[in-house]
């Protein structure tokens, strides 16, 4: 097999392990109650979408796959890219929470992504109580 076709293969399992991923983190935000959505679109005039997002609280999960092989998300245009999604996101009030596989060498790690995002509920109710 040519190397051409090595790089495509790894593109295709990298696409499919943060599918695995994301589904993962989901099913451990469902087990502490936490409402979300998967793929959505935070701007309207705008094709960027987050992995996860808990839209009335303005959080977002993204998982950043392919850092490992040279993927999308470490190459100069997708960084490019990536800067400015998460630049527009801040600015349109959104707290983005980003990972990688890294953190999915620790056992358990879909549930400590999970409380990251329950911590940082708990903080905004903390420091914007309901008047």
């Amino acid at each position: 097999m040519s190397n051409r076709f090595k790089g495509w293969r790894n593109y295709n399992n990298d696409i499919t392990n943060k599918h695995n991923y994301v589904s993962k983190i989901s099913a451990a935000l469902i087990m502490l109650g936490v409402e979300h959505e998967l793929e959505y679109k935070f701007l309207l005039d705008r094709k960027f979408r987050f992995d996860i997002a808990i839209p009335n609280l303005k959080i977002a999960i993204e998982f950043e796959g392919g850092i490992w092989i040279n993927g999308r998300h470490t190459r100069g245009k997708g960084y490019a890219t990536d800067t400015e999604k998460y630049n527009l996101a801040v600015l349109h009030g959104w707290k983005v929470l980003r990972y990688t596989t890294y953190q999915t060498k620790e056992q358990n790690w879909e549930f400590k992504i999970a409380l990251d995002v329950n911590n940082l509920i708990e903080m905004q109710k903390l420091l914007h109580p309901k008047v």
